[in-house]
């Protein structure tokens, strides 16, 4: 049923022309109506991008017990996206950090990530061809590499999570106009100015543990009329100056968010997507299985996809293949050296 719209005046000063409505079991208020240009121009089929990156393959679990003769987690995640995009029309790639010249990923220090892989915070590629940085910074190179073939749409997405393909699953557009904004007061979309119809990146919220700050687990970034803001804010993120620790240590591109990117303006928070609450993991479109370990991601990526009906797995065909990619010459070529070619024409 629906209810009166919430901060109308607000909203209406943004020019958003939308009604904030609360739509149940959800618990978040749901924007709807979104005029042409607006919230719900994401792309049609084949203009989506759905995008992981990592540097290890997809491949079988090699040991017995709860995972034998199945995919690894990553894997399992792969799959799930894939089957999402599938579902939509989208495209999928799983982004495989290869070096072109063979060099292999040098180990760094893993003192303060005992929790996490070594290939998690493997010095996997270059910032200015000096500073390495861990496999998480670089999947910013990846979504270059989409935004540069055209794509309205990015979408990147960790390796430990996944976007659903059953009666949950909603398009981007729907995923978006659908959790910008929370019904908890503090936080809702008009008080707090979240992000708008030319907001650039959309990212999930960091809710339980800092509900109004971005994780960068998903990103959506846009293009189309948004490109030039889109490549804009990836250029000032990526050359963000964290030091060597954040480099390479947890949140590692978290950490320079806030400190090159502006909220409302370059980016926005999926406040009502509480993707890494666990109680919240059955409920929602999306979810960020973090915080267990490999052996429980495991088992709930692995039930997820056993309640997915055969047919439809046949339909999308079998597990994806890699792409590769050298995210240290993508962000050379992409990050860097573009970035400096606008500095130099912007002085001219």
């Amino acid at each position: 049923r629906r209810r009166a719209p919430v901060h109308g005046a607000r909203l209406s000063r943004l020019s958003l022309g939308m009604a904030l409505t609360r739509k149940p079991p959800r618990r978040v208020w749901t924007l709807r109506s979104a005029p042409p240009g607006g919230l719900s121009n994401f792309g049609r089929a084949g203009e989506v991008l759905i995008a992981m990156f990592d540097t290890r393959p997809l491949q079988r679990w090699a040991s017995g017990g709860v995972g034998a003769g199945s995919y690894d987690y990553w894997s399992l995640a792969a799959r799930l996206n894939q089957l999402y995009a599938c579902r939509h029309g989208y495209d999928f790639r799983y982004f495989l950090e290869v070096r072109a010249s063979g060099e292999a990923v040098p180990q760094v220090n893993v003192l303060d990530d005992s929790g996490n892989s070594p290939s998690k915070v493997a010095g996997t590629c270059l910032l200015r061809g000096a500073e390495w940085r861990a496999t998480s910074w670089c999947k910013l190179a990846a979504v270059a590499l989409g935004l540069s073939h055209g794509y309205r749409t990015v979408v990147m997405i960790d390796s430990d999570a996944f976007l659903r393909s059953g009666r949950l699953s909603l398009r981007i557009d729907e995923l978006v106009a659908d959790h910008v904004a929370t019904r908890h007061g503090e936080w809702s979309f008009a008080s707090q100015r979240n992000g708008g119809p030319r907001t650039p990146l959309w990212m999930a919220g960091n809710a339980p543990f800092k509900p109004a700050q971005p994780n960068a687990g998903l990103q959506v970034w846009r293009g189309g009329p948004l490109l030039n803001s889109s490549w804009d804010a990836l250029r000032r993120w990526w050359a963000a100056d964290v030091g060597d620790f954040h480099n390479r240590h947890h949140p590692y591109e978290q950490a320079g968010i806030n400190r090159t990117l502006e909220r409302g303006r370059d980016y926005g928070v999926l406040l009502g997507l509480e993707w890494l609450n666990k109680s919240e993991w059955r409920s929602l479109p999306a979810a960020h299985i973090s915080s267990v370990s490999r052996f429980d991601r495991m088992r709930v990526l692995a039930a997820t996809l056993a309640n997915i009906r055969g047919s439809f797995l046949q339909r999308c065909g079998q597990m994806p293949n890699a792409t590769s990619i050298d995210a240290t010459r993508t962000a050379e070529r992409l990050l860097e050296r573009r970035a400096t070619q606008n500095r130099e024409h912007a002085r001219e």
